[in-house]
């Protein structure tokens, strides 16, 4: 019983920290995005190219994200 439960409770605190993990995720993104945009305005092609990065690494990060999410929901439902 003390086993199931810790890992109900272990699934159940991975679920919440890709959640928080999304979110900061998801403003991270359209932080970059932004300012993508923003200094594509002001013509800095190098800092918008590092923005763009930085954008595409953190949508990068949100799939590995979802594995952990989708993890922690499979042991929740056993």
């Amino acid at each position: 019983m003390t086993e199931k439960f810790d890992a109900a409770k272990e699934a159940e605190l991975d679920k919440i920290a890709a959640d928080d993990l999304r979110r900061i995720e998801q403003e991270v993104v359209a932080e970059a995005e932004a300012s993508v945009d923003d200094f594509d305005a002001m013509k800095d092609e190098q800092k918008a190219a590092d923005a763009a990065e930085a954008a595409f690494a953190f949508e990068a990060a949100q799939a590995a994200t979802e594995s952990i999410e989708a993890g922690a929901e499979d042991r929740l439902e056993k």
